[in-house]
């Protein structure tokens, strides 16, 4: 059948589909390590005869992450970590191909599909189609709308680089025809696509999210009483702040699913650095002046603040000005912890000598 769960083999397309493009030969493992993935060397920034710069890349990844999170918890009720795993699909999906080569919002839907069957909460392709088409259209609408306003920033419903819907009218339904052939070949490209997928991510479907780690590293952090308030007591006597930062902490590893992180590090390390920004955000600090970095469970001074800058990158544009001070705090304390952690090996070092 054709919602066959991802363990059993969807039977080939006929004739009448297009052929399924070309699945690599071979792909790593996802994570992939940080000093092997390079946004000048993705598909869709080689791609000849009509590469993208390295932030239209950026850029497509993140509108489309959108897309996915909207639809994905709002059109079709999917539990958060069947979202995160829907975008992890198609953050890997585009490791291996160009945004040139596939239509993004189809390779969403196709990744949404996929991953409602990998976290037991599948939903019908139907129900996923007819939602994200009409999520697509509503935002290509508003779109259109703020460019006849004089706008000039695309939205989540921007044109895609290979099938772009046709500019909606005012009039436009949002309801695609079930009946017509857009639907029906819509319907048979994103089955091909979830092929596709199974394809390129090697059929490796157990996908490790921040979440898990953090809560747990919170609850640990607050039994051993190495974290406190402002205020200088343990957190144990403030429950509602414990709740915050473990709060913010998912909010921040949200905003990193938007990213590439979930290419180059591990979840455990995205965990601990969302930790540590939510206790910066939230004025939370290590008992005894300690610094963050020894209640973090071994991540290094040089990759907790690679993946800060980068989530910091996305948020705090939108956080606004309410937020600036507390980054530009944060941005501080890793600073200080690079420097302490070059000089550490050198005092190291003298002391051997």
């Amino acid at each position: 059948p054709r919602n066959a769960p991802p363990g059993r083999h969807p039977p080939p397309p006929n004739d009448a589909r297009p052929p399924p493009p070309r699945p690599p030969s071979t792909l790593p493992r996802v994570p992939l390590a940080s000093s092997h993935f390079d946004e000048n060397h993705l598909p869709s920034v080689l791609h000849r005869p009509n590469p993208m710069t390295p932030e239209a890349e950026r850029q497509a990844r993140r509108r489309t992450c959108r897309f996915i999170e909207e639809a994905g918890q709002r059109s079709l009720r999917l539990p958060r970590v069947a979202v995160a795993t829907a975008t992890v699909f198609f953050h890997r999906f585009y490791v291996k191909h160009a945004f040139q080569e596939h239509d993004r919002f189809e390779v969403a839907m196709a990744c949404l599909l996929l991953a409602g069957k990998t976290e037991e909460s599948p939903k019908k392709l139907d129900f996923i189609v007819r939602e994200c088409w009409k999520l697509r259209r509503r935002a290509q609408q508003q779109q259109q709308k703020l460019m006849n306003q004089g706008g000039t920033s695309p939205g989540m419903g921007g044109a895609s680089p290979t099938a772009p819907m046709p500019s909606p009218s005012a009039g436009d339904n949002l309801q695609i025809d079930p009946k017509s052939e857009e639907y029906v070949r819509l319907k048979e490209r994103v089955l091909l696509l979830e092929r596709v997928i199974l394809h390129t991510i090697g059929f490796e479907l157990s996908i490790d999210h921040p979440y898990k780690f953090l809560v747990d590293a919170v609850q640990n952090m607050n039994k051993k009483r190495s974290i406190e308030g402002k205020d200088g007591q343990p957190l144990l006597k403030n429950p509602q702040m414990v709740q915050e930062l473990a709060q913010n902490a998912m909010n921040f590893a949200n905003d990193s699913m938007h990213t590439t992180l979930c290419l180059q590090y591990t979840a455990n390390e995205i965990a601990m650095t969302c930790v540590y920004l939510s206790g910066k955000y939230s004025g939370i600090r290590p008992v005894g002046g300690k610094p963050w970095i020894e209640l973090l469970g071994g991540i290094s001074v040089e990759d907790l603040t690679t993946i800060s800058i980068q989530i910091l990158e996305l948020v705090q544009p939108k956080k606004g000005m309410d937020s600036e001070m507390a980054f530009k705090m944060i941005r501080k304390d890793l600073e200080e912890m690079a420097r302490e952690g070059a000089a550490a090996p050198d005092a190291k070092r003298q002391k051997t000598n």
